[in-house]
């Protein structure tokens, strides 16, 4: 799932480092003919590297063979993460940023096109997306020509902290309306599906956040629980194989049931992203929010090198890594499968 280099956080540019030079794109005028490689077309404005595309394709149709569901979870992940980015894409057009990427996965690009400075496509791995925006830390480089008043840094406080949260409030937004679309259709009014729409999201906000702090607060049992008595664990997740059965089953059950489930995965990826620690949005929202606090206070302008969190965002990226895998192994040992 999901979870963001916007140079999202300058931790993810870093994991993207060796595919950015393969692909290297001027902000202006996109990738040369040298740059596209050999097996690489130019439709109109649109890049394909078709290596990269085969590859993807053959890994929809390997997932189709092996897991069929998971299909339907892909679908379902990738509306919730770009309009994840569509929302802090937005917001930082809106605070006079101007973002220089949009793209659904990392890793090298599969399709991209250029539109006003801003390259939008979709990468080979589809583990989550991110906006670029230049300037994200005091320290960092901007291309060549690009103008520092339309950096990151540049911006005021209050935009800065806008497009940083605009992407986990977009994403419970996005399961207010699912919700509401699936309490209409039960034959509710708008003012009642909207009603119970917000009762079931605080309901699945507050189970969130109470499995995460009973995971936080007693990991020690739950990494017993892994290889011990899985029903012992203090709290479960869903693995990526548990979502996509959940996944499949909903969409059999027909559209109420699958609008359910969806808000159910957008509100969570919104909540996660809204934690903290880096490279989590929250932990940049922090920084924004100190920064803005530190200036109205001292009436001078601070700005805070977030590169010095790199080392905890691989911690943060490690547990989530963690927590994902162990997952699986407590639901593929509920199946008897080890």
């Amino acid at each position: 799932m999901g979870t963001v280099a916007r140079t999202r956080q300058e931790g993810q540019a870093q994991f993207e480092a060796w595919a950015r030079e393969t692909t290297r794109v001027d902000v202006a005028t996109g990738p040369s003919d040298t740059d596209r490689g050999p097996f690489s077309i130019r439709l109109g404005p649109v890049d394909i590297h078709l290596g990269w595309l085969a590859a993807a394709v053959l890994s929809i149709f390997a997932l189709g063979a092996f897991l069929p569901a998971g299909l339907w979870l892909l679908v379902f992940l990738g509306v919730i993460i770009l309009t994840h980015e569509g929302g802090h894409l937005l917001a930082a057009r809106a605070a006079g940023m101007k973002p220089t990427e949009y793209f659904w996965g990392f890793g090298p690009e599969i399709l991209a096109v250029e539109h006003k400075g801003c390259r939008y496509g979709i990468k080979t791995l589809s583990l989550g997306g991110y906006v670029r925006i230049e300037g994200m830390t005091p320290s960092s480089e901007i291309p060549e020509g690009f103008d520092e008043a339309d950096t990151y840094r540049a911006a005021r406080h209050r935009g800065r902290l806008g497009t940083i949260l605009a992407g986990p409030f977009t994403n419970l937004a996005l399961a207010l309306v699912a919700l509401s679309a699936a309490e209409l259709r039960a034959g509710r009014g708008w003012l009642g599906a909207g009603a119970e729409a917000l009762r079931v999201l605080n309901l699945v906000i507050s189970a969130t956040v109470m499995a995460l702090w009973s995971w936080f607060g007693n990991i020690g049992g739950y990494l017993q629980a892994v290889f011990g008595d899985t029903s012992s664990a203090p709290v479960r997740f869903l693995s990526p194989v548990a979502q996509a059965q959940v996944s499949g089953q909903v969409v059999e059950s027909g559209v109420d049931a699958s609008l359910y489930w969806f808000a159910i995965l957008s509100c969570a990826v919104g909540i996660i992203n809204l934690l903290p620690l880096p490279p989590l949005d929250g932990s940049h929202a922090l920084v924004a929010l100190t920064e803005g606090l530190v200036e109205k206070l001292t009436g001078r302008r601070v700005s805070f090198d977030v590169t010095r969190l790199i080392p905890l965002a691989y911690v943060t990226i490690g547990a989530l890594l963690v927590l994902s895998l162990t997952a699986l192994v407590m639901d593929l040992r509920d199946l008897a499968v080890l």
